[in-house]
């Protein structure tokens, strides 16, 4: 490494400090060591932080996840068990509405004859617009 000072001003204007040499290194080796030092600094930086970002954590296993998912899947069997009830009772409901109608509409046994006509029953009267 070579120094190469430059020469003091000598004029007395400057005050009572004093000016100090300046010194300049030439930009060989100098300039390559500088760089290679920041260069591992900031390897290290970057490896310490990888190294945070994937250490395993001691609170947390995996077991749980698998936990997790059965209680989901028993919620999901759940929930198809109650849709099935829920559409056997509505399919109930529509079988016992549709046979209330039919008996509704069905004449009783008791007023029909052996011919199938109707006894209380009176002949319907029709009427014609001219």
């Amino acid at each position: 490494m070579t120094k190469s000072k430059q020469p003091l001003d000598a004029s007395p204007s400057s005050g009572s400090k004093e000016k100090k040499a300046r010194i300049f290194y030439e930009h060989g080796r100098d300039a390559l060591g500088l760089a290679l030092s920041i260069a591992e600094i900031q390897e290290d930086k970057a490896s310490r932080k990888v190294g945070k970002h994937h250490q395993p954590q001691a609170g947390k296993s995996r077991s749980k996840r698998k936990e997790t998912g059965d209680k989901k899947k028993r919620l999901d069997e759940t929930k198809a068990i109650i849709a099935k009830q829920r559409a056997q009772s509505k399919k109930g409901k529509a079988r016992s509405r549709k046979e209330s109608k039919n008996q509704l509409r069905r004449p009783d046994d008791s007023t029909v004859n052996v011919q199938g006509s109707v006894t209380d029953a009176a002949p319907r009267k029709r009427v014609s617009f001219a």
